[in-house]
């Protein structure tokens, strides 16, 4: 959904409202004055309340809050990802000493919760906009949510199942200031549920009109059910959810277009957080990403590198004619004649504004005048879930049931996009997973967000990152680094609350 439209104070605005007995404005009096009862009353009002849910896919533009989701919480406790000693926060999570009160995961469960209510009020208020069509009213009610269930995945992964489940709006009743936790297994089947019944409701790719593009589409919510499915290790159900999608996508066929801001919600995308760079009417449609990841010589924050392992994994991955691909210079800046970034003027290259030896993001790190006035003020959207992802994860499943040879396809399907030499059809199982686990997935998907999670579900999180000489992992403790811990605060009126293993309420 095209974000210029978002007016993410409107139901916050609803709750200040109702949660007061008296007002010096009141309904009766004002006509202007908003509350659940007088909102929803037509098909704009719908758009408008399932555009606030919408919202914090972004999240908020809280300065760093985008690169504090994408790349704090998903990549800085990976082994593909090198950090700078800046933010404490950061730096905390980074080096796996984070308590409840660190902040970063604080912010997350915040505003993944805030767009649980935002999408509750869409899916509890939508039935009663009797003036607009059934079929509108069910697809936006799908669209609420598969919003919902995609924060809850997000809670799932970084913060377990200790968590709390409304599946109604606030209203501001004592149970819903002390909730319990969910029961062992109660998240899981709410997300099976909830991402299996919309996807009959959610449209095909293409139905709606470019203004509305990256709105959700039905095999987004095969995608993200097909990765739970694969997280909790069952990849017979995560086949048969990626089958749904294969066929419907396709590759890009230039890698880096996937990235670069002018290819917006292309044919590979399945899945894409908007940013349509507007700041009209004091719009802040934009993130700062690249300015937090680009080097301090391009005026950049500076605040995080690709991994020495990375490059070397991505070096060694070469084309047909013993060249590096496009995966490669799409990904990392590095010291090559053919290594660019938007800031290199003519004529110059990387030692005109770097030193040998030193590598940078190039991924997320782009810029084109006809996105946004500065480079600072990034209007690219990030990918959540792209064709090439599914691809790998379809082969994955596969390999896993002894259908290697299928799997073995996929993957080159996947590396044929850029040229490098296709894996030999005599690899085993084993050799085929193993591939997947330490080339292909990295070197596809780095900074994307996924590696951190894929190294969880297959259970070599610290083996990974002793291998991969990740900073600090001698403070890795897995039975207690691979959650976040539930934040100090809740504990405050929940103090009965279990929190996750090894962490202090």
């Amino acid at each position: 959904m095209k974000a210029k439209y978002i007016i993410v104070y409107l139901v916050s605005i609803f709750l200040g409202t109702t949660s007061c007995s008296k007002s010096f404005l009141k309904e009766e009096t004002d006509p202007n004055y908003l509350t659940l009862t007088n909102f929803w009353k037509t098909e704009g009002d719908i758009i408008k309340g399932l555009t606030s849910a919408y919202s914090h896919l972004q999240p908020n533009m809280s300065w760093g809050t985008p690169f504090e989701r994408h790349i704090v919480v998903d990549n800085y406790r990976s082994d593909e990802l090198d950090f700078r000693a800046d933010v404490t926060a950061w730096l905390q999570v980074a080096t796996f000493v984070n308590t409840s009160t660190n902040s970063i995961s604080k912010s997350e469960w915040t505003l993944l919760y805030r767009g649980i209510n935002y999408a509750n009020q869409c899916i509890d208020n939508i039935p009663k906009v009797v003036s607009a069509a059934d079929d509108f009213r069910a697809r936006a009610i799908a669209e609420a949510r598969f919003l919902r269930a995609y924060y809850y995945y997000r809670l799932y992964l970084n913060y377990g199942e200790n968590i709390p489940l409304y599946t109604k709006e606030i209203k501001g009743t004592d149970e819903e200031f002390f909730p319990k936790q969910a029961a062992p297994g109660e998240i899981i089947a709410f997300l099976v549920k909830e991402l299996s019944e919309i996807q009959a409701i959610l449209p095909e790719p293409g139905f709606y009109s470019a203004k509305d593009a990256g709105r959700i589409n039905r095999y987004a919510a095969s995608a993200i059910l097909g990765k739970l499915y694969m997280f909790v290790h069952q990849l017979d159900k995560a086949e048969t959810e990626f089958a749904k999608i294969i066929g419907k996508f396709e590759l890009m066929d230039n890698y880096e277009h996937n990235f670069d801001g002018l290819h917006k919600n292309n044919k590979e995308s399945i899945f894409e957080v908007q940013y349509s760079g507007d700041r009209t009417a004091g719009r802040r449609e934009f993130n700062r990403i690249a300015l937090h990841l680009a080097s301090s010589n391009a005026e950049g924050y500076e605040e995080a590198y690709p991994s020495t392992w990375l490059f070397e994994t991505l070096k060694k991955d070469k084309t047909l004619n013993g060249g590096y691909s496009d995966r490669l210079y799409s990904t990392i800046i590095f010291n090559d004649p053919k290594s660019d970034a938007f800031y290199f003027e003519n004529g110059k290259s990387f030692l005109d504004y770097h030193r040998d030896g030193e590598i940078f993001w190039k991924k997320f790190v782009s810029w084109d005048p006809s996105l946004s006035e500065h480079w600072t003020q990034s209007a690219f959207n990030f990918p959540l879930v792209r064709y090439a992802d599914v691809l790998l994860l379809y082969a994955e499943c596969l390999n896993n049931r002894g259908a290697t040879t299928t799997a073995i396809d996929l993957i080159n399907t996947v590396r044929g996009r850029v040229n490098v030499i296709p894996i030999a059809s005599s690899l085993t199982k084993e050799q085929v997973l193993k591939h997947l686990q330490d080339i292909e997935r990295p070197s596809e998907l780095a900074l994307e967000g996924g590696r951190w999670y894929d190294l969880i579900r297959w259970g070599i999180t610290e083996e990974a990152l002793k291998a991969h000489n990740k900073p600090y992992v001698a403070n890795f403790v897995k039975s207690k680094h691979q959650l976040f811990p539930i934040p100090h605060d809740e504990f405050l009126l929940n103090p009965e609350w279990i929190q996750n293993p090894n962490f202090s309420k």
